[in-house]
């Protein structure tokens, strides 16, 4: 038969939670207060990262993803070598500092995750530990109510000298005594269940931060990455026409042709390094499209000077080469390059691929045949005495003046190479 517990015990037991006040207080708080300093340690939101933009490491910061911005920006087809590796330092400077950000911040996201799980975990337990309090509490009280007192305390209560009482007095003190502790350590672990809960609240607060915080740095870094591989792809359209022209050299000054391969050759290894670098959002390293080789038949060159060049520019080059002379500079230099040697070549360094694989892929780094102007015939190495030109020259100065004239345009860092797009 079920036993009924009287609505007057059960008021009993709810007021029995309340007797006294915990001496443990001040211990389950210093331990909430320790938990949530753990969780908190060295979280700072975006927000508060924008406020102190004033510090030195955050102005650094800064200044480093504008550079790399700028250094994007660069025409890297007509740039110098020196601001060509100035911009791509920059590029990779950035992207490590956002790649060690996203790291940290993963880590951390990692740590609060943990945490969060912890507390909550600490948090159940402690609400079981209640339950099984506030149970034993009511079994107690109902056992009590129906055994009614035990003979002992009901002798102590029906005497009246002096050591019967003292002895009731002790009796009583015991049975109140085990029922205040109980009720002690249910209030005490009532609060402490309350600072549990807020703890793990707070910590899955801060755990989400984290994960927002992750969020926006792999933004951020994939969008840096997109920027990389956009101008790796552009120093990879600069490195096979720069190696062109570099076997279009050779011929005329070994030495200068050498040390443009030999310059190339590092800048091949930086584009390699980045299409061979993993990415934030999985992502594929973007391919170099399939270029296929320019010919010019033989029907179509002329020869103007001693210089061979595509028929459809001989008449203008002939009236350049003639404007030059009447103001005493003898130029000459060299024009159309066939591509054969190029396919032996890109045959020998590039596996067999001739057409299709990347200058950077091959070792050592060449250009696929139809890269250079030259080529095509729309584009001359001028010499003059006997060498090439060069930017501190009087003949380069002429034909920095007059050259447009005749439909021809310099490549900056190759003030010798001149062709109808200055390519």
């Amino acid at each position: 038969m079920r036993c009924q517990v009287p609505s007057t015990l059960s008021r009993s037991i709810n007021t029995g939670e309340l007797l006294l006040a915990s001496n443990r207080r001040g211990r389950f708080l210093a331990t909430a207060l320790i938990v949530t300093s753990l969780i908190g340690a060295g979280v700072v939101s975006p927000a508060q990262a924008a406020e102190k933009s004033s510090d030195p490491a955050a102005r650094r910061k800064e200044v480093q993803g504008q550079r790399a911005q700028k250094a994007a920006e660069v025409d890297v087809l007509k740039a110098s070598d020196a601001e060509l590796d100035q911009a791509l330092d920059a590029i990779d400077s950035n992207l490590r500092r956002q790649e060690a950000e996203a790291a940290s911040a993963a880590q951390a996201a990692t740590a609060a995750a943990a945490t969060a799980a912890q507390a909550r975990e600490a948090e159940r337990a402690t609400a079981a530990k209640l339950g099984r309090l506030r149970g034993a509490m009511r079994r107690e009280a109902v056992d009590a109510y129906v055994r009614g007192p035990s003979d002992g305390v009901m002798i102590a209560l029906n005497s009246s000298s002096l050591p019967e009482v003292v002895a009731k007095q002790q009796l009583m003190r015991a049975a109140i005594g085990a029922g205040a502790d109980r009720a002690d350590e249910l209030k005490a672990t009532k609060e402490d269940l309350t600072l549990q809960r807020a703890a793990a609240d707070k910590a899955e607060q801060q755990a989400a931060a984290r994960r927002k915080e992750v969020d926006a740095r792999l933004g951020e870094l994939t969008q840096s990455q997109v920027k990389q591989e956009e101008v790796a792809g552009s120093v990879e359209e600069r490195l096979e026409r720069a190696l062109a022209e570099a076997d279009s050299l050779a011929t005329i000054d070994g030495q200068l042709a050498a040390d443009i391969a030999r310059r190339q050759a590092v800048l091949a290894a930086r584009v390699a390094a980045v299409a061979a670098a993993p990415r934030a959002a999985g992502r594929a390293a973007p391919r170099t499209a399939s270029v296929p080789a320019v010919r010019v038949s033989s029907g179509s060159l002329t020869t103007v000077r001693g210089i061979t060049v595509a028929s459809e520019i001989a008449g203008r080059v002939e009236s350049l080469l003639a404007a030059a002379q009447a103001d005493g500079f003898a130029l000459s230099g060299s024009g159309y390059r066939s591509s054969d040697g190029q396919i032996a070549v890109r045959r020998a360094n590039c596996g067999g691929d001739v057409y299709n694989k990347p200058a950077s892929q091959c070792r050592p780094p060449t250009a696929r045949p139809g890269q250079s102007m030259h080529e095509r015939g729309l584009a001359i190495d001028f010499t003059w005495n006997g060498r090439l030109i060069s930017s501190g020259n009087a003949a380069f100065q002429w034909l920095r003046s007059n050259a447009g004239r005749f439909g021809l345009s310099n490549l900056p860092r190759e003030p010798w190479h001149w062709s109808t797009n200055g390519n």
